[in-house]
């Protein structure tokens, strides 16, 4: 089962990739939801380009460029947080399952990947803003009320933890029956 689940995972990175900007929409709708509702005073909008995300602030630097006066803008990766959904894909498929219950399955994993991801920007977000923007942002952030040390800690939970664990969490949750039956009723 596992040497199946590793055969398909091939096709569930050409996939993920392939539809990235497709994958990465709702996401791109959940960051913005939450950054604008949340930080309204500091983050403006969420624009995705393809598979990134430009997160535009109304933090100005003091400093001009090219005699104008700028915006700080973030700029965001998804994919780092999303790659789940192409191991979820390997094992779920991998997985002797009906059709009907296979795509239930995916559907649940990729709802599931999406809230890891919008987890995932909207950290690393608050994290370039306080940390890696200059001063200008670095007073806005302290500004939104956050703890430094809580930013940080929840970035590193969704850049180092959550995307590793909660894929296979939820395909052991969704297929527990199968694990307890299959897998650990074999003598090794």
């Amino acid at each position: 089962m596992f040497l199946l689940a590793a055969l398909y995972l091939p096709m569930g990175f050409f996939l993920w990739f392939f539809a990235a900007s497709l994958l990465m929409f709702p996401t791109a709708r959940l960051a913005d939801l939450l950054l604008t509702g949340i930080h309204g005073q500091v983050f403006e909008q969420v624009v995705q380009l393809g598979f990134q995300f430009e997160i535009q602030t109304s933090v100005l630097l003091e400093r001009q460029v090219d005699g104008r006066t700028v915006a700080v803008n973030v700029y965001v990766n998804p994919m780092i947080y999303a790659w789940g959904m192409a191991l979820l894909f390997g094992l779920i498929m991998a997985t002797p399952l009906s059709v009907k219950k296979r795509l239930l399955q995916m559907l649940i994993g990729f709802v599931v990947v999406t809230l890891v991801t919008t987890w995932g920007v909207f950290w690393e977000t608050l994290v370039d803003l306080a940390f890696r923007s200059g001063p200008e942002a670095g007073a806005a952030a302290r500004g939104l009320g956050l703890n430094m040390n809580l930013i940080a800690l929840f970035y590193q939970l969704g850049y180092l933890m959550l995307p590793a664990v909660v894929p296979v969490a939820t395909w052991i949750l969704m297929n527990r029956r199968f694990i307890e039956d299959h897998i650990l009723q074999r003598r090794l």
